[in-house]
């Protein structure tokens, strides 16, 4: 018996050996380890797909749907939510999400297996309507087959059946009620397998206490390719310059404050990725119902440092650091101050990443209009969409949109 039970413990350190052995740095890199032919792979889509499915994930609970998504969700990750009943699930606002681990498996089956790790807020909504806001933080284990073809960009957000399309409202599990497919793990699409509810704190967003900053002090963490990448994202279109580059990010950054002090999103909308204005709309929203506004007066930039490029069939990827100052304080609806100070400044870093379709070409604008007819940003929608020419234009169709916003101490590179 104890021999056998050595044996056992000896098989199960060799596979975390192994496993180890096959960690990966990116997706990317873990796809070409084993031969995939998903040539069409886009990380800027692919979190675009996981925060989107973080959301109709949340949404399925409230419903207590969650098996309609049978085809993403294996049966032991549904079952991690059974503990936390709820009648509605809403405002979900996803702070951080980071890949943790990525693995290029070629034995038993050839798989791409992934841990994601999501910092979220949400409201949970009871049986009987009582509302009550959560931190948590969650560790979703996902995995692969590496030769299913990427989503394209318009079907990032869609979940029906990963075979034919179909909607799965009123499929039970796995299998497609329209074309009979039956979504194992991994097989036709990203599955997940498993989750771990890490952390689950029943508490509010914090609006009027003093955060102090963390680590603004580090040096700033660059991917060893940058440089290249970034001379052969110029060399592609030879229009790009760093100087006109870092314009459009001080034309964003001025935009954004002064749409956040005011709380008029509709200043910034232009520049915002559809997920990144959701959650500060969720913000404002959040402020506004506590008769709050948060200042942010003189800001500026100091400097910018390049710290990461990335470049796929869909889309160009450039992440800066950004080192700033603002006054940063909070007002009640008196205008008395109840949080931070309208006369020191405050010195900040953070890392933003910005994106443009591939295909485009040209030097970045910072006239405030429509990249692709001209009409003034106010002709710029709630959705993204210009009304004059009814074209879309934050994801990155025309121009550089500021996709993401991470604190230093959650930027891992």
């Amino acid at each position: 018996m104890q021999a056998a039970r050595r044996r056992e413990r000896e098989r199960k350190q060799a596979q975390a050996q192994a496993r180890r052995r096959n960690n990966h740095s990116s997706i990317e890199s873990a796809l070409r380890a084993l031969g995939s032919k998903d040539t069409n792979f886009s990380r800027v889509l692919f979190e675009d797909f996981l925060y989107a499915l973080y959301a109709e994930v949340q949404a399925a609970r409230g419903k207590g749907t969650l098996d309609a998504l049978g085809s993403y969700l294996a049966e032991g990750a549904i079952a991690a939510y059974s503990p936390y009943p709820a009648a509605e699930v809403r405002d979900v606002v996803i702070g951080a999400m980071r890949f943790e681990a990525v693995v290029a498996q070629s034995k038993p089956v050839r798989r791409i297996e992934l841990v994601v790790g999501f910092e979220v807020n949400y409201t949970e909504v009871s049986a009987e309507g009582e509302e009550q806001s959560f931190w948590v933080s969650e560790k979703w284990r996902l995995v692969r087959d590496p030769d299913v073809k990427s989503r394209p960009p318009e079907k990032t957000r869609l979940f029906g059946c990963p075979n034919c399309g179909a909607p799965q409202d009123k499929s039970i599990g796995s299998k497609c009620p329209y074309c009979g497919a039956v979504a194992s793990t991994g097989e036709l699409d990203w599955t997940v397998f498993s989750i771990d509810i890490e952390a689950r704190e029943p508490r509010g967003p914090m609006l009027t206490g003093t955060t102090e900053e963390v680590g603004t002090d580090l040096p700033t963490i660059v991917a060893p390719d940058t440089k290249s990448k970034w001379s052969a994202l110029t060399e592609k279109d030879p229009d790009l310059r760093w100087s006109s580059w870092k314009a459009r990010v001080e034309a964003i950054f001025q935009a954004f404050h002064e749409g956040w002090s005011s709380q008029n999103l509709a200043l910034v909308r232009p520049y915002l990725s559809d997920h990144l204005f959701q959650s500060q709309h969720y913000w404002i929203d959040t402020y506004r119902k506590q008769k709050l506004r948060n200042i942010t007066e003189d800001a500026r930039i100091i400097s910018i440092d390049l710290a990461r490029v990335l470049s796929d069939a869909h889309y160009d990827a450039v992440t800066v650091r950004i080192f700033a100052s603002c006054r940063d304080y909070t007002v009640d609806g008196d205008g008395k101050v109840v949080a931070g100070s309208e006369t020191k400044e405050r010195a900040y870093s953070e890392y933003w990443t910005l994106i443009r379709g591939a295909e485009r070409r040209g030097t970045p604008r910072v006239d405030p209009v429509c990249p692709n007819c001209g009409a003034p940003n106010a002709k710029i929608n709630m959705s993204g969409a210009c009304s004059h020419c009814k074209a879309h234009i934050t994801a990155g169709e025309f121009d550089w949109v500021l996709s993401r916003i991470e604190q230093d101490e959650v930027y891992r590179g």
